[in-house]
C-alpha cells in the first residue's frame, strides 16, 4: 500500500508540476522517477543482507550493487535537471541517454549476482572441504567409542588411536585433489580397522598394521596444503 501511495505522490507531481512539458518528456521523466524511487524502496524495505544465508553471497556483493545503484540515481535525476532545465534537448536523445545509464545500472546488476554466485561457490566447497575433514575425525571417534565398550583392550592400542585423534585436531581443510583422495583413504582405513574389533578373537597384528596404514595417510594428507 504504502509503495502505491509512494508511485501515485511521484506521478501527481509531475503532473502538477510538469504541465508545460511535452507528454512524451514528461511520461519519461515519470518512468526514471519509478525506476528510482522503486530502487530505493527496494533497499529500505526488503533486507538485502539474508542472515539465514550461511553463505552470506550478498554481502560480498552488496558494495557493488550500491555503488551501480547511486550511481544510475545520481546520473539519472542530473541528467533529468539538466536536459529539462539548463539545457534542453530532444526527446529522443534524452530516451537515448536515459537507456544507455539503464543500461550501466543493470549491467551492475549482473556483476553484482555474479559475485554473489562466486561467494556461493566459495562458501559451498570451504563447507565440503572442512566435511571430509569432519568425517575423518568422526571415523576415528567411532573407533574410540567401540574399543571404550571392549575389554582387555591393550593399552598401545588405545594410546596410538588417542594419538591419532589428537593429531586430527591440526588438520586444516584443503582444495587439493590429492588431499581428496587422501581423506577418503583415510576414512576407509578407518572403517577397515574398526571392522577389526567385530574379530574373535581380536587379531591385534592387524589391528596395528591397520592403525599404522591410517597414520600413514593422516601423514601424507598433512604434507599437502591448498592450491
Amino acid at each position: 500500500m504504502l509503495v502505491i501511495f509512494g508511485e501515485a505522490l511521484i506521478i501527481l507531481c509531475f503532473l502538477h508540476f510538469g504541465r508545460n512539458v511535452q507528454t512524451e518528456i514528461l511520461t519519461l521523466n515519470i518512468v526514471v522517477s519509478s525506476i528510482i524511487y522503486c530502487l530505493l524502496f527496494i533497499d529500505i524495505i526488503v533486507p538485502w543482507v539474508n542472515f539465514k544465508d550461511k553463505s552470506q553471497k550478498t554481502i560480498g556483493s552488496i558494495g557493488l550493487r550500491w555503488f551501480f545503484t547511486f550511481f544510475y540515481m545520481l546520473l539519472a535525476i542530473g541528467a533529468m535537471v539538466v536536459f529539462n532545465s539548463v539545457k534542453p534537448i530532444h526527446f529522443t536523445n534524452q530516451i537515448i541517454i536515459q537507456g544507455i545509464l539503464f543500461f550501466f545500472l543493470l549491467l551492475g546488476f549482473f556483476m553484482a549476482f555474479s559475485s554473489s554466485d562466486k561467494v556461493r561457490e566459495v562458501y559451498v566447497e570451504e563447507k565440503q572441504n572442512r566435511d571430509r575433514v569432519d568425517e575423518m575425525k568422526k571415523a576415528t571417534k567411532e573407533v574410540q567409542l567401540k574399543i571404550d565398550q571392549m575389554k582387555n583392550i591393550p593399552t598401545d592400542i588405545i594410546n596410538k588411536l588417542n594419538d591419532l585423534q589428537e593429531n586430527l585436531r591440526f588438520l586444516s581443510p584443503c582444495n587439493n585433489s590429492n588431499a581428496y583422495e587422501l581423506e577418503a583413504k583415510f576414512v576407509e582405513e578407518m572403517r577397515a580397522l574398526n571392522g577389526c574389533f567385530f574379530d574373535i578373537p581380536l587379531n591385534l597384528e592387524k589391528i596395528n598394521d591397520n592403525i599404522q596404514n591410517c597414520n600413514r595417510t593422516l601423514k601424507e594428507r598433512k604434507q599437502v596444503f591448498s592450491n
